[in-house]
Formats: structure tokens, C-alpha cells, sequence
């Protein structure tokens, strides 16, 4: 008669921790090095997880950062206040508290690496979609509600928004930074104003 292996030695349970602690560090990690300095070994160790357990999810580094933008990142597909102006302000919003925050940094190391590496310009297509296309969403919607002119282009008015709020917070001199930072909702509010009124005019 053969023996039954009791449950609780059949194997260690499942970690439902492992992918956020992964996430947390591999971000952190993303941020500090780019793409020069992402690799599994460096994710491993910050995040406790074996490489081997890496590997079993993610077949390569690219794979894996793409998991973890749409995990960490920008996310705006949820973003539906019902008008323009409150859809404008969540996306600036957002923005602002990224580029000003601890992961400011990721917002550059993005734009660098997709166009210095191929491969992760390719790895990442469908993160990126996932941020594009719910925002170009966002104008159909008021164009559709009569919020915006017919033939208004949903590129210009999501580059409009996102360039300024950008610049304001890449431009901004070190000893004007905590004003800037008192200032920047307000600043939001400004910038999808100005942008809305020239638009409809």
C-alpha cells in the first residue's frame, strides 16, 4: 500500500507577495539604472526572489519591465470623469505626481531607453498602447459630447497637456522647486484651461 504525502509536504504554497514584491523592486531598480543596469540578477536581490523563480515568469528582462510599467506606471485607462476638463486634469495630475515624486525618474529612463534600445521600444509597445489609446478615448468622448469641435485631433490635445506639464517640471530651477511644487494643481488647472479655451476658439 503506497503512502500519501501529506498536503502540507507536497510542495511549498504559492508566495501571493512574490509579483509585488518583484514589481516594488524592479521599478526601484529601473528608475535608479535604466536599461543598462535591469537585469534579473539585480531584481533578485533587491526583491528577495530567487532568479530561478524570475525565470519561470518572465522569459527575459524586456518582458519583465513591461509587467512592471503596467503594474507601477502610468495608468490611465480607468480615467472617465464624464467631461474633458476632469479627464484632462486626472491625466496632468497623474503626471505631476510621478515626475515630482520618487519615481520621477522612471519617466526619463522610459524615454531614453525606447529610443536608444530597440528591444525595449518593441517589449513595451502594448504598455504604451494601453496609455495612448484610452487617452486619445478620452477626446472621442467629448467630441461625441459636444465638448470639443468635430475633427479635433486627440494627439494635439493629450501633447498639449503632457508637453507643458513636462517642461514645467523638467525646467524648473532647484531653487524654485518647492514653490513649483505648492503650485503644480494649480498649475494643472491652468494649463487644461488655457488649452480647452483654445481649442473651442
Amino acid at each position: 500500500m503506497s503512502e500519501t504525502v501529506p498536503a502540507a509536504r507536497r510542495g511549498r504554497p504559492r508566495d501571493p507577495d512574490v509579483e509585488e514584491r518583484v514589481f516594488d523592486a524592479a521599478i526601484e531598480l529601473y528608475g535608479r539604472s535604466g536599461w543598462a543596469g535591469f537585469n534579473f540578477e539585480g531584481v533578485a536581490r533587491a526583491s528577495g526572489i530567487g532568479k530561478a523563480a524570475l525565470y519561470r515568469r518572465w522569459s527575459n528582462r524586456a518582458e519583465l519591465l513591461n509587467d512592471v510599467l503596467k503594474a507601477r506606471w502610468i495608468r490611465v485607462a480607468d480615467i472617465d470623469t464624464g467631461d474633458i476638463r476632469g479627464d484632462l486634469l486626472a491625466v496632468a495630475g497623474i503626471l505631476l505626481d510621478i515626475l515630482t515624486g520618487i519615481q520621477g525618474d522612471v519617466y526619463l529612463r522610459i524615454l531614453m531607453d525606447t529610443r536608444l534600445h530597440p528591444e525595449v521600444h518593441d517589449a513595451t509597445a502594448d504598455y504604451r498602447a494601453g496609455v495612448v489609446t484610452p487617452s486619445r478615448a478620452m477626446v472621442h468622448r467629448a467630441v461625441a459630447r459636444g465638448e470639443l469641435p468635430e475633427g479635433t485631433s486627440p494627439g494635439l490635445v493629450i501633447d498639449l497637456v503632457v508637453g507643458a506639464v513636462q517642461n514645467h517640471v523638467l525646467t524648473t530651477p532647484p531653487e524654485l522647486r518647492t514653490r513649483m511644487l505648492s503650485q503644480m494643481h494649480t498649475y494643472a488647472e491652468q494649463v487644461v484651461d488655457t488649452v480647452l479655451h483654445g481649442i473651442r476658439h
